[in-house]
């Protein structure tokens, strides 16, 4: 069979976009999953949506323009297939968060206690937090995104982020009873 000149460099620019495509799935897959299971709060769902974003990503690959960087453009498709899965769940649906894995057998001593009880009502007050409060909590406390990363992926003005960042962090701590939440607290979630 001969395929001519131009379906070689068709196949060329294929193996291309293949390759760099692959180096951006190795990049991010991990991030964008600690996001996606972040806001839905389970493994299996956290898995389809990443891998969901990477279909679209894949798919519509030819259309990114460069306006953002391509990890930009992978955390707001992201974001918005976790947003898409939390309304189809909806709010009075929502399964039951899965628990870090701790070896029960271990008795804790008294202060591992109190910083389990601890987590566990910032988690509470983290899962109670609008679509959006979530996920620039996730964004910045997590994923240590700046201000700016988060402004183009949420497609919002940076004081925007800044002030709602600070709204979170403060209605986190007015609720949790421990006044002395501090950020590493906040980070270690």
């Amino acid at each position: 069979m001969n395929v001519g000149h131009g379906g070689g460099e068709h196949l060329q620019q294929m193996n291309k976009k293949t390759t760099e495509f692959d180096e951006y799935y190795r990049l991010f897959a991990q991030k964008l999953y600690g996001v996606a299971f972040k806001m839905v709060s389970n493994q299996q769902d956290a898995l389809d949506i990443v891998q969901e974003s990477f279909i679209r990503a894949y798919q519509n690959w030819a259309k990114f323009r460069g306006d953002s960087a391509v990890s930009t453009w992978l955390y707001k498709i992201t974001l918005n297939l976790s947003y898409d899965f939390l309304k189809k769940r909806g709010r009075a649906n929502i399964l039951p968060v899965e628990k870090d894995f701790e070896d029960r057998r271990v008795v804790p001593n008294d202060r591992r206690i109190m910083d389990s009880d601890r987590m566990e009502k910032i988690k509470k007050e983290i899962d109670n937090l609008t679509p959006k409060q979530k996920s620039i909590f996730i964004l910045k406390s997590y994923d240590e995104l700046t201000y700016r990363e988060i402004a183009r992926i949420m497609n919002s003005r940076i004081g925007t982020i800044k002030a709602t960042y600070f709204q979170v962090i403060q209605k986190i701590r007015k609720n949790v009873s421990d006044k002395e939440v501090g950020k590493n607290v906040l980070q270690e979630i």
